[in-house]
């Protein structure tokens, strides 16, 4: 009977899989390669929110199971079964910084459902005229806010593990230099039923999949990002987590990422974390591609941290919070 529900759920995978690889194709022609780089509006929309994600090397799509996943697949809202509250300041490159807040909470049996904000602020930059002339300052700003959900699909006769799960967000997407612009968008992702004794999920999503920004006379997208995802639990004390992302405007990497869990007592779990990704692999030298960091667990209170360095230009500290009541 286990072989037989792995192999519906394997052949229930396959047709969206090849979807989305027709998908991917078909975009090819519009981008999805390094002639495309600087073609995408609103970059902080590719920033990690979370230490936790950070330090897996960006692969998390699959294992995204509190109030984070509304900003890496909304799919995974359907792992909270209480209230879930995370907050993630980040000190970013050349004195520019980010922010993520989430609320999210179950909806019982018709699934979950979440608010995020996410915030980027630039710094002060210095405001010339054609000749030269200082005229004063500004300080660009980015903001997202998202409004998402995930629930079941299919198989309600069936244990959670085995169903399909389908989360959406809509989000609202404001960019500042000197003038403003707005913009609307939307997320979607798909959870597959668990395979193989429920250790193996994969996962697929689709992020920022509509709106443009107007930057003085010009539009450019919002940028595209295609995610399949995997999670590969090791036993009850391991996780091994796989990303393949797609993003608009570069050319498609790979995301790989390890977290073990090592029990200190029944109310405390100390996590370390390491990953790796290839994006952008021949752009910087130094040290790069690379992330580490740890967790601690203490009843319903984590908090995380990752460190991931950019080569020659510097490193980026994530500090992240949750909580579970």
């Amino acid at each position: 009977m286990r072989t037989e529900a792995t192999g519906r759920a394997l052949r229930a995978a396959l047709a969206p899989a090849l979807l989305l690889c027709a998908l991917a194709a078909a975009a090819g022609a519009q981008g999805f390669d390094a002639g495309s780089a600087g073609t995408a509006s609103a970059q902080f929309l590719k920033i990690a929110s979370g230490a936790r994600g950070a330090a897996l090397g960006e692969a998390y799509s699959a294992l995204a199971d509190d109030a984070f996943a509304l900003d890496w697949n909304p799919a995974g809202l359907i792992n909270i079964k209480k209230n879930s509250m995370v907050f993630m300041h980040a000190p970013y490159l050349a004195g520019t910084y980010a922010d993520f807040f989430a609320y999210a909470e179950t909806a019982g049996e018709v699934g979950s459902w979440g608010v995020s904000f996410k915030y980027m602020n630039y710094g002060k930059i210095s405001q010339t005229d054609s000749s030269g002339f200082e005229l004063g300052s500004f300080s660009p700003t980015d903001m997202a806010v998202n409004v998402g959900f995930a629930c079941y699909v299919t198989g309600f006769n069936k244990d959670p593990e085995e169903r399909f799960v389908l989360g959406a967000t809509g989000k609202f997407v404001r960019s500042k230099i000197i003038s403003a612009d707005n913009t609307v968008s939307a997320d979607i992702g798909l959870n597959f039923p668990y395979m193989f004794d429920n250790r193996f999920l994969m996962t697929m999503s689709a992020q920022n999949i509509m709106g443009t920004l107007r930057y003085d006379k010009e539009e450019a997208p919002l940028p595209l990002i295609l995610r399949l995802g995997t999670l590969t639990k090791l036993g009850d004390h391991f996780n091994l987590t796989a990303d393949i992302v797609a993003a608009r405007d570069n050319i498609p990497f790979l995301a790989m990422g390890g977290e073990a869990r090592v029990r200190v007592y029944s109310e405390m779990d100390v996590f370390l974390r390491a990953g790796f990704n290839t994006r952008a692999v021949s752009d910087l030298s130094g040290a790069r591609n690379m992330a580490v960091g740890g967790g601690l667990r203490y009843g319903s209170y984590n908090i995380d941290y990752a460190f991931s360095p950019f080569g020659d230009l510097g490193t980026v500290h994530r500090i992240s919070a949750a909580l579970v009541f």
